[in-house]
C-alpha cells in the first residue's frame, strides 16, 4: 500500500506539470517536476534497491524537454545526461532508453553549436536503434532524419542523401504512402539533390510532396506554400522562369492570404520573387517588391538588421544595375554600416559590402574612390586570407582597377602629348 501511496505522488506531480508546461506556466512546471524527482530520490532511498530509478530517468528527460523548450540548453545537457546515466546503470549501454538520451544530448549540441560532438552521439543512438528496435520503428526514422539533417545543414549532401531515402521507406512501411511526414522527408531529400545540383532527381521529389500536402492540408494551407516555394526555386535554378514566376505567385497569395502581408514568410515569397525580376532584368517589377520587403523587414527587425542589410543591397543592385547610381551610392552605404555594426570590422560581408560600393564608384569612374574602397577592403580582410572567395573576389577586382587606371592615365598622357611627339613606341 505504501508502494502504491509513493507512485500515486510523483504521477500526480509528473501530471499536473505536463499540463503546467502545455499551458506554458514553464517555471511552474519545473518546480512540479523537481518535487516529482525529490519523490523518487527519497522512496528509492528508503527502498535501496534503485526501484525508482526508471522514474527518475523520465522525470529527467521530461524536465529536460521543459529547459529544451526555453531555450536553456545547458541544463537541458545536464539533466539529459543524468538521464543517460540512470538508463545505461539500469537498461544497459545499448539500450533503447539510452539511445533516447543520445539522441536529445545531440539535438542539445548541435543547438549549442558545438558541431563536432553531435554527429557521435547521433551515430550512437542510431546504431542502437537499428539493433534493438524494430525495423519500421519511427524512433529510427526520426534519428536518421536528425543525422541527415545535420548533413545537410553543413554541406554533407552525399552523407545526408541516404539516410532521407532510408527514413522515406520506414515512414512508408509504418505509415502508409500519404502520411504527412513523409511529405516533409520527401522535401528534405529533394533540397539534397537541389543543393547538389540534381535537379532532376529533386523535381518529381518536389512535385510528390506538394500533392501530400494538398491531400493532407487543402490547397490553400501555407504548408503547401513551403513546399511551392521550393519548387519555384528549383524552377528558378533550370532557367524555367515562367513556371518559376507562376509558382511563386500562388505561394505568395496563399501565404499572404494565411499568414497576412508582415509574415516572415510571406516576405520569402516576396524576396524569391523580386529576385526572379531582377534576374531577368524586369526592374519596374523588381523594385516595388523590394521596397515593400524593405518596408516589411524593417518593421519586423529594426533598421539596423541584417536582414535590412540584404534587402538594401538588393535593392541598390537594381538601381545600378538600371545605371540610377545616384538612387544605389546611398543604399549600399546604408548596408555596409549595418553590416559593419553587427558582425564586425573583419568579417567576409563586410569585404563584400566594400567591393559592391567600389564596383559602383569603378563604374562612374571615380577611380580614386573605388580605390580607396578596395584597399580598404583588403585591409580588413587580412585576417581571412587570400583563398577566401570574398577576398579572392576582391583582390580580382583591384587587380583589374589598377589595369584600368595605368590604362587611364596612359590615355591621359597621350591626349597631352604635343602633335610632334610619337606615341607609337
Amino acid at each position: 500500500m505504501e508502494s502504491t501511496q509513493d507512485t500515486i505522488t510523483w504521477d500526480s506531480y509528473i501530471k499536473a506539470a505536463s499540463k503546467a508546461a502545455e499551458l506554458s506556466q514553464y517555471s511552474d512546471a519545473e518546480k512540479l517536476y523537481q518535487k516529482a524527482l525529490v519523490e523518487a530520490e527519497t522512496v528509492g532511498k528508503e527502498r535501496g534497491d534503485g526501484s525508482t530509478d526508471d522514474v527518475k530517468a523520465h522525470i529527467l528527460l521530461s524536465l529536460g524537454d521543459l529547459y529544451w523548450t526555453q531555450g536553456w540548453h545547458a541544463e537541458a545537457e545536464q539533466v539529459y545526461k543524468s538521464a543517460l546515466d540512470l538508463r545505461q546503470k539500469n537498461e544497459g549501454e545499448q539500450s533503447l532508453g539510452a539511445a533516447e538520451c543520445l539522441n536529445k544530448i545531440a539535438m542539445v549540441y548541435r543547438a549549442q553549436g558545438r558541431y563536432g560532438e553531435v554527429e557521435p552521439y547521433f551515430r550512437k543512438a542510431l546504431a542502437i536503434y537499428e539493433v534493438a528496435a524494430d525495423p519500421d520503428d519511427l524512433k529510427v526514422a526520426s534519428t536518421l532524419e536528425s543525422l541527415a539533417d545535420f548533413y545537410k545543414a553543413h554541406g554533407k549532401y552525399a552523407q545526408a542523401e541516404p539516410l532521407f531515402q532510408k527514413s522515406v521507406s520506414i515512414r512508408e512501411r509504418a505509415l502508409g504512402e500519404e502520411h504527412p511526414s513523409i511529405g516533409d522527408d520527401l522535401t528534405n531529400l529533394a533540397l539534397v539533390y537541389h543543393a547538389s545540383g540534381k535537379y532532376d532527381h529533386a523535381e518529381p521529389l518536389y512535385e510528390r510532396a506538394l500533392k501530400i500536402a494538398e491531400n493532407n492540408w487543402g490547397s490553400d494551407h501555407p504548408s503547401v506554400a513551403t513546399v511551392l516555394n521550393y519548387q519555384a526555386e528549383l524552377y528558378r535554378m533550370k532557367s524555367k522562369f515562367e513556371e518559376s514566376e507562376r509558382v511563386h505567385w500562388r505561394a505568395l497569395k496563399i501565404r499572404q492570404k494565411a499568414l497576412g502581408l508582415e509574415h516572415p514568410s510571406t516576405a520569402q515569397s516576396l524576396s524569391n520573387l523580386a529576385l526572379l525580376f531582377h534576374l531577368q532584368c524586369k526592374y519596374h517589377q523588381a523594385e516595388p517588391l523590394y521596397k515593400t520587403l524593405l518596408e516589411i523587414r524593417t518593421k519586423d527587425w529594426g533598421p539596423n538588421h541584417m536582414h535590412v542589410a540584404e534587402i538594401l543591397n538588393n535593392l541598390a543592385e537594381v538601381y545600378q544595375d538600371q545605371g540610377n547610381c545616384a538612387e544605389a551610392e546611398p543604399l549600399y552605404w546604408r548596408a555596409l554600416t549595418i553590416t559593419q555594426e553587427n558582425l564586425g570590422q573583419e568579417h567576409p560581408s563586410v569585404a563584400k559590402a566594400l567591393r559592391n560600393l567600389a564596383e559602383l564608384y569603378e563604374e562612374q569612374a571615380n577611380f580614386d574612390e573605388a580605390d580607396r574602397l578596395y584597399k580598404w577592403g583588403l585591409g580588413m580582410s587580412e585576417s581571412l586570407g587570400t583563398e577566401h572567395p570574398d577576398v579572392a573576389a576582391l583582390m580580382s577586382r583591384y587587380a583589374a582597377l589598377q589595369k584600368k587606371m595605368m590604362d587611364h592615365e596612359f590615355d591621359e598622357d597621350a591626349d597631352d602629348a604635343p602633335p610632334w611627339r610619337d606615341n607609337s613606341n
